[in-house]
């Protein structure tokens, strides 16, 4: 009896033991979850951060590595043309300035007027007639438009005066190419730019018969 009284008595010491031995692995349990929580929270966002990082680092290296690539291009002295020059036999020369037409004209205008005038033939229009830059500044869309509109033909002939170089007039010689539409349209073209810029325009014919040219405007 002595015995279970003392074991009664004992009992609600033992419960709260029990209860705070229980109570202290919750809590512990619950210590380790948090720090394992944090922990891996914590390894995560240096994930996150070191992907961050890494992603930085390439957006860096490309960024460079285009810098590089753009100064290496921009640098780069040898164009297309250059490398094919000197594979060799890029360019064949013509053996003659001129059409055996235009030789026959150039002979017909030397003999008739090479006492007075220079002749000069295939001359640049670009170098006759240039876009008006009192009224359209250079390099605007307007001056380039009118620039490149006659950038890449020529007249067939132009005579300036011996005594000083200026110009007398252009000649255009009028042969069967003419006749098609792309240089009727250049043609048309042509006569409006002369008209507007003042330069005196003539077209001829060559009349192969009698050896003479015929001037049609």
């Amino acid at each position: 009896m002595g015995d279970l009284n003392i074991l009664d008595a004992l009992t609600p010491y033992i419960l709260i033991i029990v209860i705070g031995i229980l109570a202290l692995k919750f809590l512990e349990i619950f210590i380790v979850k948090s720090t394992f929580r944090s922990f891996m929270k914590a390894f995560f966002k240096g994930l996150e951060e070191d992907d961050e990082e890494k992603a930085s680092r390439n957006k860096k290296r490309k960024s460079k590595n285009g810098t590089n690539e753009y100064k290496k291009s921009k640098n780069k002295s040898e164009s297309l043309s250059e490398t094919l020059i000197k594979k060799g036999e890029a360019y064949k020369g013509n053996r003659f300035l001129m059409t055996p037409t235009e030789r026959d004209v150039y002979k017909i205008l030397e003999k008739g007027y090479g006492d007075k005038y220079y002749i000069f033939c295939q001359v640049r229009v670009v170098d006759i007639v240039q876009p008006n830059i009192n009224k359209y500044q250079t390099w605007t869309k307007e001056y380039k438009s009118l620039f490149w509109q006659i950038s890449q033909w020529h007249f067939d002939y132009v005579m300036c005066n011996k005594s000083d170089f200026s110009i007398f007039c252009a000649l255009e010689l009028d042969d069967a190419s003419h006749e098609r539409a792309d240089r009727v349209r250049r043609d048309r073209i042509l006569n409006a730019v002369c008209t507007d810029a003042g330069v005196d325009l003539k077209r001829m014919r060559l009349n192969h018969k009698d050896k003479k040219v015929e001037v049609i405007n």
